[in-house]
């Protein structure tokens, strides 16, 4: 049976996406944080690769990263991680000044707009995430993470010398034995720059985030979701839809293949379709089910 938790939040998602008016601006991107799943077999110890490509062809900008997430157990439940990107980003025809005049802080950025190509480390992240463990919580999940000031604002907004604080709650409902659905709220607290080239009122905005998954395991290192996401930044509108699976290639590792699509407004968003590739390597020692040392 549906929960009441389960209707008052998806009916708040369709109030907030059918009854805002968008308004035109840019949207920093940030990844989903690393959820880890009761019904999941992957370990909290495990090292993960990302291969990205975002694409907009209304703007000639593609981007290829590359991501390495490490996660490491935290207590008995909870994980830490700790992501660290590098970036090739191709402003093509409309580099970012070109785009988005508004954004230019007060020392300009010097040989922009005329940038095409920047390639360089990207933003790091840290975070945890893990049950809140409040018995008038029951079944959700917390998440923080805060992207540390190195890299270049020259990727934004893909990357830049902010300081971006998230934290997230996300409510799990099983489905049977071998599906659940997330809910998920979250808000943005975004710290700004540490450089001068973006005007920090424009291009760093606070804001919150409402989303649905629904994965469905199928067995160990074999998992697919379909995901939601609702991102309002002081009146500036993010709609994105995806797919993932994730399938075995050996005993402790697996392969992940995602795509998703912006729904909202061109000017808006960072990319119009985020392809991932991801390799997984889990231990075997902090799967569900397995013995667990004292942290």
């Amino acid at each position: 049976m549906i929960r009441l938790g389960t209707i008052v939040l998806g009916a708040a998602l369709l109030l907030l996406v059918f009854g805002v008016a968008p308004l035109h601006a840019q949207l920093v991107y940030l990844d989903d944080m690393p959820f880890f799943a009761p019904a999941d077999s992957t370990s909290r110890l495990a090292l993960v690769a990302d291969f990205n490509r975002f694409e907009d062809s209304k703007f000639g900008w593609s981007v290829n990263r590359l991501l390495v997430t490490i996660v490491l157990p935290a207590g008995q439940q909870a994980t830490y991680f700790i992501r660290m990107p590098f970036t090739t980003f191709d402003t093509g025809q409309v580099p970012l000044f070109s785009r988005w005049p508004w954004l230019e802080g007060i020392g300009g950025g010097e040989g922009w707009p005329n940038a095409r190509r920047i390639t360089s480390l990207s933003q790091p992240e840290i975070g945890v995430t893990g049950p809140t463990g409040l018995p008038f919580l029951p079944n959700w999940h917390y998440g923080v993470a805060l992207g540390l000031p190195a890299g270049t604002d020259r990727l934004y907004p893909f990357g830049s010398v902010g300081m971006p604080f998230r934290l997230d709650l996300r409510k799990i409902y099983p489905w049977g034995a071998d599906k659940e659905f997330g809910l998920t709220l979250g808000y943005l607290l975004n710290m700004a720059s540490a450089n001068d080239y973006l005007e920090g009122e424009e291009a760093f905005l606070n804001g919150y985030h409402l989303g649905g998954v629904l994965n469905w395991y199928k067995g160990r290192n074999s998992r697919l979701a379909l995901a939601y996401d609702f991102h309002n930044r002081q009146g500036r509108i993010s709609q994105l839809l995806g797919a993932q699976a994730w399938v075995p290639w050996s005993q402790d590792g697996s392969i992940g293949f995602k795509v998703s699509r912006e729904l909202q407004g061109s000017l808006d968003r960072p990319a119009a379709w985020y392809f991932t590739i991801s390799f997984r390597l889990d231990s075997q020692k902090y799967r569900p089910g397995q013995m667990i040392s004292e942290d």
